[in-house]
């Protein structure tokens, strides 16, 4: 009976030795727990603390900024976002971009996007009303994305300005090429006629001239487009002034008119080239000659204002209506273009 005893008591030992060796384990296993637990809450607040530091940097971008998820859920946007894409400062994220920028094909290469980050994906521009926006996705953390949305709109619509006065320009070419091929040709057959020499020679003569003011326009469009410009240039605007319509002032008085100066004395130099100052004096008489009436004066006046110079160009034609006013200085535009391709303008004098 006794050796039964010891048995069930050496059971009963090792039974102990056993659950207080489990006890000990589980206790471990809750410590590494509590600590995990703690460390997981620490790295959120930090990851929160991370988040909340970007949104605050991106409220401060001028351009569109917007943070999204995987599936391309809006989870924060700074102000400029939520002027372009009218989102209300109410509004609860996530949200779907869907409901503020409805272009399927356009959420379709977004997705894509998405899906393949970090590799970079072109998404195509965006077009809200008159803006336009280049939009550029970068990959933030493993579940959002940064979408970068730049307002290009001044830059499409002077590119869709410059692809309209090329195809102008090229139409306007071919005009004056056939005619002076034609009279090339005719005068092969007809050269014995004086009368026809005559005529053709002048013809040549007045195309081969409209052939070389197109081709000034596309040099002065390379010259507004690449020049490079000397910060510390200087020139006598006065001087200048004084030979531009020297040179000007023969073509004015073939149309019974004359050019009459106004210059105030001791004016500084202007913080200008004197080459670019020429373009813009002859480019502004020149248009006063266009479209002054027979026998008309201009007036061109240099004078102090408040420490800079002012230069106006007067003349009695017709003037710009008051609704054109705005854009009269955009590159390519014309007034009239009917008008101006008859006066061989080509809208990038002013």
């Amino acid at each position: 009976m006794s050796g039964w005893l010891l048995l069930i008591a050496g059971i009963l030992a090792a039974w102990a030795y056993d659950a207080h060796r489990i006890r000990r384990r589980l206790q471990q296993y809750q410590g590494e727990i509590r600590r995990l637990k703690a460390s997981s809450g620490g790295l959120e607040m930090t990851l929160a603390s991370s988040v909340g530091r970007l949104d605050a940097l991106l409220s401060a971008v001028n351009e569109a900024v917007m943070r999204l998820d995987r599936q391309g859920r809006v989870l924060a946007a700074n102000a400029r976002a939520r002027e372009i894409f009218a989102i209300p400062d109410d509004v609860a994220f996530p949200v779907s971009l869907m409901m503020y920028f409805r272009d399927p094909d356009w959420h379709e290469e977004l997705e894509r996007g998405l899906q393949l980050m970090p590799e970079r994906v072109l998404l195509p521009n965006m077009k809200l009303g008159n803006r336009v926006l280049a939009p550029r996705l970068a990959q933030l953390g493993r579940e959002q994305a940064l979408l970068l949305c730049m307002d290009v709109s001044e830059q499409y619509r002077l590119e869709r300005q410059r692809r309209t006065f090329l195809s102008n320009l090229m139409h306007d070419l071919k005009t004056p090429l056939t005619s002076l091929l034609g009279y090339a040709r005719s005068l092969q057959s007809f050269g014995e006629d004086p009368g026809f020499r005559e005529e053709a020679a002048q013809v040549i003569a007045d195309e081969a001239r409209h052939v070389n003011h197109l081709l000034d326009s596309l040099l002065t469009l390379d010259q507004i487009e690449f020049a490079e410009r000397n910060a510390d240039a200087s020139c006598d605007a006065a001087a200048v002034l004084r030979s531009v319509c020297d040179v000007l002032r023969p073509r004015l008085e073939t149309q019974g008119g004359r050019i009459r100066r106004h210059c105030c004395e001791h004016l500084p130099h202007v913080a200008m080239s004197a080459d670019d100052m020429e373009r813009v004096l002859g480019n502004l008489i020149e248009n006063a000659i266009r479209y002054a009436p027979g026998g008309g004066g201009i007036d061109v006046r240099l004078e102090h204002a408040g420490g800079l110079a002012l230069i106006s160009v007067e003349d009695r034609g017709p003037g710009v209506p008051e609704k054109e006013l705005p854009r009269l200085t955009e590159r390519f535009y014309r007034v009239d273009k009917a008008r101006a391709r008859r006066k061989g303008g080509h809208g990038l004098g002013l």
